[in-house]
């Protein structure tokens, strides 16, 4: 169940990737990417993300990262805080 998981993650996250122009990259947040953590790099995620036809090589070059910090919003939030008084 968590490799199915994982293969329509990354299908889908390379289809919004590709229909909305996100080529400066994905960023997987929250608490699924805590969870995961070890699995997802070994699993199918990255051949679904990158089989879009003849978008393949463009999907290639669109990084993809995986943010397991336990609270995201907390730290963009300091970091939006921390560039806005600097």
């Amino acid at each position: 169940a968590l490799e199915r998981f994982c293969l329509c993650l990354g299908a889908v996250a390379g289809d919004i990737a590709l229909t909305q122009g996100g080529f400066g990259g994905v960023v997987i947040a929250g608490g699924i990417g805590l969870r995961l953590a070890t699995h997802l790099p070994k699993s199918g995620f990255s051949q679904r993300f990158l089989a879009k036809g003849r978008f393949e090589r463009l999907m290639a070059t669109v990084p993809v990262k995986l943010l397991t910090h336990p609270q995201p919003g907390l730290l963009g939030a300091a970091a939006a805080f921390a560039w806005e008084h600097r």
